[in-house]
């Protein structure tokens, strides 16, 4: 039962990072450089910057992850640790 269960968590975890990927990816090639005003907030943070924004948010994501796994509870009720 323990192994199935790791087995399910591995493909969902696969899963969901390659749907982050095929989602985020495609949009991280840089463009022309286009003359004119200088980029509005939107812009810079959205467009140019949207590598360090995935970066941020699998931080985000592991941290919680690793956080939710060391405070759940085993199957007698005592804590790990």
């Amino acid at each position: 039962m323990r192994g199935a269960k790791a087995i399910v968590a591995s493909v969902a975890s696969i899963a969901l990072f390659a749907a982050l990927a095929l989602a985020i990816l495609p949009d991280l090639a840089p463009g022309p450089p286009v003359p004119g005003a200088p980029p509005s907030v939107g812009e810079v943070l959205w467009t140019i910057r949207s590598l360090d924004l995935a970066v941020q948010a699998f931080i985000l994501l592991t941290g919680v992850v690793a956080i939710v796994l060391l405070l759940r509870r085993e199957a007698g009720g005592a804590r790990r640790g």
